[in-house]
């Protein structure tokens, strides 16, 4: 279900959280250093979310696939693409 019409929840900019972080560690960049290096220990110590937050963050987070479950079928998507050439 969608957001509601007007719903300005989602728009960058009105992240007043994100912006707070993002400001603060822009402003204390040893402090975003001090995350990162807590983050890599928690992570070789075997924190199973240490280990994923490193990974999604070093190489963007897997796809995850498309699929029903035992009572529906499988998702399908179906589409055109229209190629357009330089001409």
């Amino acid at each position: 279900m969608a957001a509601p019409h007007g719903n300005q929840n989602a728009v960058k900019k009105n992240r007043l959280l994100t912006d707070a972080f993002k400001r603060e560690l822009v402003q204390n960049p040893e402090d975003a250093l001090a995350i990162v290096r807590k983050t890599i220990q928690a992570a070789k110590a075997g924190e199973p979310w240490a280990q994923a937050l490193a990974y999604e963050r070093s190489d963007g987070k897997v796809p995850q696939a498309l699929v029903g479950d035992d009572e529906e079928p499988a998702i399908r998507l179906q589409g055109v693409v229209d190629l357009v050439r330089p001409g």
